[in-house]
């Protein structure tokens, strides 16, 4: 059985500020560590549950965190970008068994440890067919899409709220307990590696069959930008309509096509910022 790893930063435990999220520093270089070892407990165990293969999709910021000769030999790795699946790059490839999202986050908006969701620079808010999305939304859509069904979670107990009550029946792994946006009470990174190790394999053994479709086609997107400028901009691309001054909508029949904007937004933004 194949099962797809996504990684981000931003639940990992023992991050907390935006410093430890950016290249360019001490901070992130321990950070990136962190989310290393994470990711590597996840392969671990996996592997132990019985996966035959394992993908691994770096997926925070620049997307070139996770360092190959520190990553387990047995998983391939997906790095950089622009890439169209962004997060999940690569769940089109061939099947999977499972996906597990390994350090996510609360969506824009919302309570937890550096909420926000996919630029919280650029966007305030991110809503499909009237729900708020975080990035676990958008790219679990994408691989159910592709037949691939959520099998695990990690990050803080505000996101767990979330999880548990938008997927019932997904294992989740708190590591961490938020305190505000940029504090936290995180457990060791030992404890919270082997909890993860754990949950992994758990996750692959059972293989817990869940109706992971939260949103289905059409899907048509609200994003609200942090700037009016931003709206401006984006509306400029031919399809996304602006409503008022910082709201734009677009209508999508595939999370690709859906993702693929997204990202050109948050390029975008980052040229307005």
């Amino acid at each position: 059985m194949n099962i797809f790893i996504s990684a981000d930063i931003e639940g990992i435990a023992g991050v907390v500020s935006p410093q430890q999220c950016r290249a360019g520093n001490t901070e992130y270089e321990s950070a990136r560590a962190l989310m290393e070892q994470e990711v590597n407990a996840a392969i671990a165990g996996a592997f132990e549950g019985g996966a035959t293969k394992v993908v691994v999709a770096d997926s925070h910021g620049s997307m070139t965190n996770l360092r190959s000769a520190n990553i387990d030999p047995r998983a391939e790795l997906v790095q950089s970008k622009p890439r169209p699946f962004s997060m999940v790059e690569g769940i089109d490839n061939e099947p999977f068994g499972g996906l597990f999202c390994i350090g996510y986050h609360s969506a824009a908006g919302e309570k937890g440890v550096l909420a926000h969701t996919i630029n919280g620079a650029g966007f305030y808010r991110v809503v499909v067919n009237g729900k708020p999305m975080a990035e676990l939304d958008l790219y679990n859509a994408s691989a159910s899409e592709n037949n691939t069904p959520l099998l695990l979670v990690s990050g803080d107990d505000q996101f767990q709220q979330w999880v548990e009550t938008r997927y019932p029946g997904v294992s989740y792994c708190c590591v961490k307990r938020a305190v505000s946006t940029t504090a936290a009470q995180s457990l060791s990174p030992k404890d919270a590696q082997e909890k993860i190790r754990v949950a992994a394999s758990n996750a692959v053994k059972n293989l817990t069959k869940t109706d992971n479709c939260l949103i289905q086609p059409p899907y048509i997107l609200e994003l609200s930008a942090v700037k009016p400028v931003m709206a401006d901009v984006f509306a400029l691309i031919p399809g996304v309509e602006q409503l008022d001054a910082r709201t734009v909508t677009y209508t999508a029949n595939d999370m690709k096509s859906l993702i693929s904007l997204l990202c050109a937004f948050s390029y975008l933004a980052t040229t307005q910022m």
